[in-house]
């Protein structure tokens, strides 16, 4: 489906991220893995274990230079860039330890400042690459938490909660891709959005159950599961598919 694609995948070590860098590579697509952590980025580089379809550096979605610095090098190898695939989770302190309506004004802006603005920064420098490229796609994955409101009945029982600022984040993320895909019109070069539902990873199963009773035939998904159309939209296939937000929820929001 992506032959010969080269996508440039950050938050690549993640669930998500680590699962789309297998799903490209047997899809016989060239990846660019990039995550802040470097021993997580040395294992799966080499679990990949191909040398000539991947090009992987330790980077911060933050950092300027070292976003240039990878792309220049990237571009060097591969000779260009058809997509970006934003999996970063980028998390602050205190994150999911604060309960509602307790965190300060720092914590606030430290969690929005972390996770949207980063968001916000790369998918800027992306652009302006893209725009003297000629061409480029963007995909940012976000959550059914930034399009539906969280069902609370879903974490009785449980240590769990569904934070306001994650919320916002991820609905920050949807919008950035819609402003985005506007602005772009006429460029070649499009921007799209996924929320995807929860991740299964070890959850108590009282929420596990509770979470089944809201979907269609699963429930929590896998990372595998989202990778189908993460796939379709770094695709040509998907070509004149621009600023949406695809839901892939196993129908939680229903």
């Amino acid at each position: 489906m992506i032959k010969d694609k080269v996508v440039f995948i950050s938050g690549a070590c993640g669930r998500i991220g680590s699962a789309l860098s297998k799903a490209c590579l047997e899809q016989n697509g060239k990846i660019i893995i990039v995550d802040i952590n470097e021993d997580s980025l040395s294992s799966l580089k080499s679990e990949l274990n191909n040398e000539e379809r991947v090009f992987s550096k330790k980077m911060n979605i933050n950092d300027k230079n070292a976003i240039e610095n990878c792309i220049k090098e990237a571009v060097e190898k591969f000779g260009r860039i058809d997509a970006f695939v934003n999996c970063a989770y980028p998390m602050s302190k205190d994150w999911g330890r604060i309960e509602y309506y307790e965190a300060s004004y720092e914590q606030i802006c430290e969690s929005l400042n972390l996770h949207l603005a980063s968001f916000v920064f790369i998918a800027n420098i992306m652009v302006k690459f893209f725009k003297k490229q000629g061409f480029g796609n963007i995909i940012n994955l976000s959550s059914i938490m930034g399009v539906y409101a969280p069902k609370f009945e879903n974490y009785e029982g449980t240590s769990m909660q569904s934070s306001l600022e994650y919320s916002v984040i991820k609905a920050g993320i949807n919008h950035l891709g819609v402003w985005l895909a506007k602005e772009l019109f006429n460029t070649n070069i499009r921007v799209n959005s996924i929320a995807f539902g929860g991740i299964k990873d070890s959850q108590p199963q009282i929420f596990l159950n509770a979470y089944r009773k809201c979907c269609a035939s699963k429930g929590m998904l896998d990372p595998n599961d989202v990778c189908g159309t993460l796939l379709f939209l770094i695709s040509d296939h998907s070509k004149y598919i621009t600023g949406q937000t695809l839901i892939v929820d196993d129908g939680w929001g229903l």
